[in-house]
């Protein structure tokens, strides 16, 4: 059932991501579109949509991509990813190397686990004593049609706001890096 529901709310005009999750027994319908979609007209056509599919009531939430930036000059104050896979022999972590201003800091995550490249991302941060006051949420897959994608989900410690990041890498643990990075893109 959520599969049609899913294929029909990625019909809608200008919706690029689809999510379904639920909190404390109440059930929530995410919706990313691009820049320049009227909100309110999707969010009605999503809600027709919810109630031939969902036997529960869910809450929509609508949330806008932001368009990229143009790149950052090579000389900024910006941190510099590198995500290094562990070697088919050898050991079995994935490094996660961050630099800025020429200081750099590694941090390590377990292969096949995204969140914790998510976790490893935030403490190379740490690490490099950019303040950064978030939390892993989750890491969701985009559809396979989109490549190796992922959107991260952060929450700020000390506010609860959500925080979304997309990014596509080489590899799926790139991917997670750089999604999470994203989410930070206007606070560091």
């Amino acid at each position: 059932m959520k599969d049609a529901l899913e294929l029909e709310l990625r019909q809608l005009p200008g919706v690029s991501f689809v999510s379904f999750s639920e909190e404390g027994g109440r059930h929530y319908v995410e919706l990313v579109l691009a820049e320049g979609v009227d909100h309110a007209k999707v969010r009605e056509e999503a809600a027709r949509s919810l109630v031939n599919h969902m036997e529960a009531p869910a809450e929509i939430r609508v949330l806008t991509m932001p368009a990229a930036p143009p790149p950052e000059p090579q000389h900024s104050g910006r941190p510099r990813l590198t995500v290094v896979l562990p070697p088919e022999t050898g050991p079995a972590a994935i490094e996660v190397q961050l630099s800025r201003g020429g200081r750099q800091y590694v941090s390590q995550a377990l292969p096949g686990d995204t969140a914790a490249v998510g976790h490893a991302v935030l403490e190379a941060l740490r690490g490099l004593e950019i303040p950064v006051h978030y939390e892993v949420v989750g890491l969701h897959a985009l559809p396979s049609g989109w490549g190796a994608g992922l959107l991260a989900v952060l929450r700020d410690t000390s506010t609860g706001q959500l925080r979304r990041g997309v990014a596509s890498g080489q590899a799926p643990a790139d991917a997670a890096a750089r999604a999470v990075l994203n989410a930070l893109n206007r606070s560091i």
